[in-house]
């Protein structure tokens, strides 16, 4: 049997797997990661790239190539109510497109919505075109090793690592991995989280679905009372369903609601549903048929030992709100960085332990957040009334009266605060300073440097963000200008192997970084601030490095 030595063993090449592989290839950390399938996922779960992840992936410089890849950049972000797609029209949610965002980047402008809390608006693009960006970056850097078709087999540990065996799926071969830790990647079948035996919580399996993925040029043509749009929900009485624009005008799905009492999804027949949806016949191929469930499940523990769940394999998701893949990428970008400080040495013995209380929380907000936005689409559902097809003035008048209601529901396509807004409150390698916690709203961001806050983003200059102070390899001491000396502060960590530098910024960040020095972590996470460098350096460090233990 093949024997093989790495750091980091990831099971799973989805978006968080690769992410975490990312994340370490940056810091020239190896891993070693395997996955079962050999291409990328043919039917996309996941169709959508949050803001927060975008901005991780601008540090790897990929973030062009991901919005070059996404749908087409002159459409805005629509989402379209309809009775049919070329029925009757009911609602239709505009944002601005791509280009307009960018535009108003260029020239540093904020009347842009979301335009003053991040570089990015959100990106359609779904897993399948997602996943060959990252492998190949990864590839190209030649610090992990990555393996597909391989199947993770099974693993014990110790005090020191753990030790693994993987499988070749074409010829069978065995190997034997000893790494320093596993990281679970691998879903929500997850065999590491079912080695464990750390089960899920929360509610569970809810509402079961059936998507369709299909091919059609014809799609937009037949659409008439829809156009462009990046989703579809079909309402009426009995029907139910969204389309999803995979591509930008070929490849679609169809998420048909399975609703209370209706037998399985098996026994529908896939073309008489796209037709019915649609309103009328049209030429398309079918490709893929999957049925799943609505999820809002949390697993006990995100750590065991050397052993860590991330993404699936840690929490299950609704779709609503496009969060779930976001949360995942998250994961790692937390993970990836104690990984590499505990293999460098400078880690203190609780700074792994506080990626399970960061991340677990914000699971658990997050999951809820999106349970609820699909509640509110159910609950429209249920009252979705008789007669918003007919063609009389008192169907009019019903189509209007419910469209506002939908509009107020189409509300939670805003979730800009989900992907940006979430903070590490009462985490132990957090330094709090006794100021009161600033909103956290779904729809809205309020950028803060908030001890557990997300650092916010400042154009300091056209084409440069506060965030690209943060490069994932250390921690970084903003100073605003006029900021007091903080060589000793730097001096104690250097002193204790902890990387750090201080970066002074200039007056446009004076007010969202609130005060003269803002400590960052390498995830981007304001751990420290204040108006003056610490009387007791190394206090703040043992705190922020995870020397001390939880109280």
């Amino acid at each position: 049997m093949e024997k093989v030595e790495t750091p980091v063993l990831i099971v799973g090449g989805g978006p968080t797997g690769l992410a975490l592989a990312a994340d370490l290839t940056s810091k020239g950390v190896p891993s070693l990661v395997v996955e079962t399938r050999t291409e990328p996922t043919a039917h996309p779960r996941a169709t959508l790239l949050g803001s927060r992840s975008m901005e991780y992936y601008r540090r790897l410089g990929l973030d062009d190539e991901i919005v070059r890849t996404s749908l087409p950049r002159e459409h805005g972000y629509r989402i379209v109510f309809a009775t049919r797609l070329s029925g009757k029209l009911l609602h239709a949610h505009g944002s601005p497109s791509p280009n307009e965002y960018m535009a108003a980047h260029r020239e540093m402008r904020t009347d842009v919505p979301e335009s003053a809390w991040t570089p990015y608006y959100k990106v359609q693009i779904g897993q399948h075109a997602l996943e060959p960006i990252v492998k190949r970056w990864i590839l190209d850097k030649g610090v992990a090793d990555v393996r597909y078709g391989t199947e993770f087999v099974s693993f014990r540990q110790d005090d020191d690592g753990v030790t693994s065996v993987l499988r070749d799926l074409a010829t069978g071969r065995e190997t034997e991995v000893r790494s320093r830790f596993l990281v679970a990647c691998d879903g929500g079948r997850s065999a590491v989280k079912a080695t464990l035996g750390i089960p899920y919580t929360g509610r569970g399996a809810m509402r079961r679905n059936v998507s369709y993925l299909f091919r059609s040029k014809a799609f937009l043509e037949h659409a008439t009372a829809a156009g462009w749009a990046n989703l579809y929900f079909i309402f009426r009485p009995g029907a139910f369903g969204v389309f999803t624009n995979i591509n930008g005008g070929e490849i679609w799905n169809y998420q048909n609601y399975v609703l209370e009492g209706e037998p399985e999804g098996s026994e529908r027949d896939p073309a008489e549903q796209i037709r019915d949806a649609m309103g009328s016949d049209f030429p398309f191929e079918i490709l893929q048929v999957m049925h799943w469930s609505h999820h809002q499940s949390v697993a006990d523990r995100f750590r065991a030992g050397n052993v860590f769940l991330a993404g699936d394999a840690a929490h299950l998701f609704c779709p609503t709100g496009g969060i779930g893949m976001n949360t995942g990428i998250a994961d790692a970008f937390d993970l990836g960085w104690k990984l590499a400080a505990a293999l460098r040495g400078w880690a203190g013995p609780h700074l792994l332990d506080s990626y399970e209380w960061e991340r677990r929380a914000t699971a658990v907000r997050n999951t809820i957040a999106a349970a609820s936005n699909a509640d509110r689409i159910d609950a429209m559902m249920k009252v979705t009334p008789e007669g918003l097809e007919d063609d009389t003035p008192a169907a009019d008048e019903l189509r209007r009266q419910f469209g506002r209601r939908l509009r107020q529901t189409s509300k939670q396509f805003n979730t800009a605060g989900l992907h940006l807004g979430y903070r590490y409150a009462d985490s132990f390698v957090i330094v709090p300073d006794g100021t009161p916690e600033p909103p956290d709203d779904p729809r809205i961001v309020t950028q803060s440097t908030w001890p557990g806050c997300r650092a916010p983003h400042v154009w300091l200059e056209p084409g440069k963000s506060t965030l690209d102070l943060f490069d994932g390899t250390c921690y970084v001491l903003v100073a605003l200008p006029g900021a007091p000396d903080s060589a000793a502060f730097e001096r104690a960590a250097a002193e204790r192997g902890i990387p750090v530098k201080r970066a002074d910024v200039n007056e446009r960040a004076r007010a969202l970084y609130e005060k003269p020095l803002v400590l960052v972590r390498p995830d981007g996470t304001v751990c420290w601030r204040g108006d003056t460098a610490p009387a007791d350096a190394n206090a703040v460090w043992d705190v922020v490095a995870g020397f001390r233990a939880p109280a």
